[in-house]
């Protein structure tokens, strides 16, 4: 748009905007000397009403003098003016445009009247503001969760140590008992110390599992350049008993190297394999892939399959929840903690997990990191 125009575009230019825009024109000292129809309709103004009198009839206060002293100098200038206004209708009520003044030049070369030309844009800038609103209010959510889940990893450390001991005791008094008053105990007393030590085991493995998940986060290590095929490999010599007693076969194409916790990334493969092995069907042995799906450069998708029991995936969202099992733990051991420890990891990352399965037929689990880590996530 050309910095100002002539009077004699001053007519074109009216009749092109009249019927497309609210349009107002004021003399060299503000004053209005014309509004169309749709100027009326949106201030609630009639052309009489307006027409003499200067903008101030419908500005609301809501911006500084200083804004209106800075149009006011540019257009003086001979220059075209743009920004957003709120206004206020004859009713009350408050209205934005986006404006634009054009000064048409005399002969002098001096400014004789300007032509403002508006746009409607309440419903955008209402929407900003809510949106704006729904921010603030979603982060002040936000910190009272980061406290929350702060104060319940604290916890969550604190209460597992402060098990440890009492649970020992039992361990070792239970330990005691059945070797020094062998003799002394009845069938059935045999049976309640087996019951309090399987209880008192399983309590073991529950704390290990909760010390576990809650250092994802108190115990994280620094990000650094990490070869996923070598913390394959460091899993797979960890797993190899079980591969042997389940003649279970692990298949590894090429995996990438990232940035990542080291040791979490080991703790993330170790939790999907141990499941991929230990969830197998009977008489079977388990098969398990693990394969790059795609390498954009700036993330890997790995693919974690197996020959399995499987699962329905309208449990999808609850296998990776603290605690959620979709077996008795009499079927198949465990505490629920694994996947959520994996889900955990890889949010840590900035990354994501999701899985795909059919029952009786196997399930993939699809874990998603960046190449790059930029700065630790928050």
């Amino acid at each position: 748009m050309p910095e100002s125009l002539s009077n004699r575009d001053f007519q074109n230019l009216k009749s092109a905007l009249d019927e497309a825009a609210i349009v107002a024109i004021t003399d060299s000292r503000g004053i209005i000397t014309y509004v169309n129809k749709k100027f009326c309709a949106i201030s609630k103004y009639s052309a009489e009403e307006l027409i003499g009198k200067t903008h101030k009839v419908i500005n609301s206060g809501h911006h500084p003098k200083e804004f209106f002293a800075q149009m006011w100098n540019t257009i003086k200038a001979g220059k075209v003016w743009d920004g957003e206004i709120k206004n206020r209708a004859k009713d009350g009520n408050y209205y934005w445009v986006s404006t634009t003044i054009v000064p048409f030049l005399g002969a002098t070369g001096v400014p004789e009247s300007f032509v403002a030309v508006r746009y409607e844009i309440t419903d955008r800038v209402l929407a900003e503001e809510k949106l704006k609103v729904q921010q603030d209010q979603l982060k002040v959510h936000m910190k009272k969760l980061e406290i929350s889940n702060r104060e319940l990893q604290d916890f969550a450390s604190v209460a597992a140590h402060d098990l440890q001991e009492p649970l020992r005791k039992i361990q070792s008094f239970s330990d005691r008992l059945q070797t020094n008053a062998k003799e002394l105990l009845t069938t059935d007393m045999h049976d309640y110390l087996n019951r309090i030590q399987n209880s008192a085991s399983r309590m073991q493995t529950l704390i290990n599992d909760l010390l576990t998940y809650s250092r994802v986060t108190t115990k994280a290590q620094p990000f650094a350049p990490v070869d996923l095929q070598t913390i394959i490999e460091q899993v797979m010599s960890d797993l190899e008993v079980r591969l042997e007693k389940t003649h279970g076969k692990i298949v590894v194409n090429d995996l990438p190297t990232v940035d990542a916790d080291p040791t979490q990334m080991r703790q993330l493969f170790q939790n999907l394999l141990s499941n991929a092995l230990k969830f197998h069907k009977p008489n079977v042995a388990p098969v398990v892939e693990i394969k790059t799906l795609k390498n954009d450069g700036l993330s890997v998708d790995i693919e974690v399959s197996d020959n399995g029991i499987g699962f329905d995936e309208k449990y999808l969202d609850r296998i990776f929840t603290i605690f959620q099992r979709l077996h008795g733990r009499f079927e198949y051991e465990g505490t629920g903690i694994g996947l959520a420890v994996c889900r955990k990891i890889v949010d840590r990352h900035g990354g994501d997990i999701t899985a795909h399965s059919t029952p009786d037929i196997g399930s993939k689990f699809i874990v998603t990191l960046p190449i790059k880590q930029k700065q630790e996530p928050k």
